[in-house]
């Protein structure tokens, strides 16, 4: 809005005075206020300044084309609406100029109608949108706060619980029966997945505040993935998968923890077997180059529907099926991600149903420039 009405603000910026003047006549005879530009680096200075609700962009501009202007604008007032205006109209130029941050194109000529509408429809997206964003703020932070609040509130009573329970067992462990042995042991397990699920809470709280305790040093990835495989042996074991690495020990340093990456990698492999068969496979593999270092880890599992697949770093997402051993946290792949973003690399998830998944972890090198 203007800062000096409530009066939605809107820029034209077009080297035609004609066009220019005939747009502002017609959007402050609608109830905007109108302000003009003539070419893209007075166009682009104005919005800065100014910060328009909505901008109209003409396609052919003298020094800096309007896809170029688009591009600068949609970056430095990304909540403000670009429209393109062409003589020129084509699906190509359409599709280039939404590829810039344009909602909408124009093409001339245009009537006062056309324009009114196009403003309008502009507008009530913007005002959408910005709800949209300003209820996504809100539901973050109050799941920020919900979850370290609930997680510091359960820790002190677990353990509490956790330690009256094993006392229970050492004391009288000897005097129950096979049935209320059982019991013990479920309840014991879920305490387990519970305790576990408050650490994964309080973790990525501490990841997203920047308390999460990180020594960035130089950390070698097969020491890591050694590491991680050794920890999960004896579940895979259990399961009777075989895990496979292929890990090259000349692979160059990062920067990072080496104790958050090894249970980042944990994760995985337990995740894999989480929903692998028995007899089935998981294969870590390592391709590298001056600039990244990219990990796959594979299995040979049941796989993950694609209609799911876009959600599985959700927080508590979680995909059910009939391959899945123990039920986890839903936090595990959420933390994996969090870890990766703070070492600046990237995690992916690829799968196919019933052939098997995976995840590929991609860390940037360090690389050496000169003085």
């Amino acid at each position: 809005m203007s800062a000096n009405n409530d009066k939605p603000l809107i820029l034209i910026i077009d080297d035609e005075e004609a066009l220019r003047d005939g747009c502002r006549q017609v959007l402050e005879k609608s109830g905007y206020e109108v302000i003009t530009a003539a070419q893209g680096a007075e166009g682009i200075k104005m919005a800065r300044e100014r910060v328009p609700d909505m901008v109209f962009v003409d396609l052919k501009m003298p020094n800096m084309s309007g896809m170029e202007i688009m591009e600068i604008l949609s970056k430095d007032i990304p909540d403000t609406i670009l429209v393109m205006i062409t003589g020129y109209a084509s699906i190509v130029s359409a599709v280039e100029a939404m590829q810039k941050g344009a909602y909408d194109y124009l093409p001339k000529p245009f009537s006062p109608d056309q324009l009114r509408v196009l403003t309008k429809r502009g507008l009530e997206h913007r005002t959408l949108r910005l709800e949209a964003k300003k209820l996504k703020e809100e539901k973050d932070l109050m799941q920020k706060n919900f979850i370290t609040f609930v997680s510091h509130e359960m820790r002190s009573p677990l353990v509490v619980v956790r330690q009256y329970f094993e006392t229970l067992k050492e004391i009288a462990a000897d005097k129950f029966d096979n049935d209320i042995k059982e019991i013990m042991e479920r309840c014991s397990k879920r305490l387990e997945n519970l305790e576990e699920l408050v650490e994964h809470w309080l973790d990525i709280s501490r990841i997203e505040n920047g308390t999460f305790a990180q020594r960035k040093e130089a950390v070698m990835l097969s020491s890591v993935i050694k590491r991680a495989i050794e920890e999960m042996a004896p579940v895979c074991r259990k399961r009777k998968i075989t895990v496979e690495a292929d890990v090259p020990d000349n692979l160059p340093a990062v920067k990072g923890d080496e104790e958050s990456l090894v249970r980042v990698f944990t994760n995985l492999i337990g995740n894999a077997s989480k929903y692998t068969p028995e007899e089935g496979k998981i294969k870590i593999s390592v391709e590298k180059d001056d600039y990244y270092i990219r990990i796959n880890v594979t299995d040979t599992g049941c796989g993950i529907p694609a209609d799911k697949l876009p959600f599985v770093f959700e927080p508590f997402f979680r995909v059910k099926g009939k391959e899945e051993r123990d039920k986890g946290s839903g936090l595990g792949l959420a933390f994996c991600k969090k870890i990766m973003e703070s070492h600046h690399g990237r995690i992916e998830m690829s799968s196919r149903e019933g052939e098997g998944t995976t995840c590929l972890l991609t860390f940037p090198v360090e690389v050496e420039t000169g003085k």
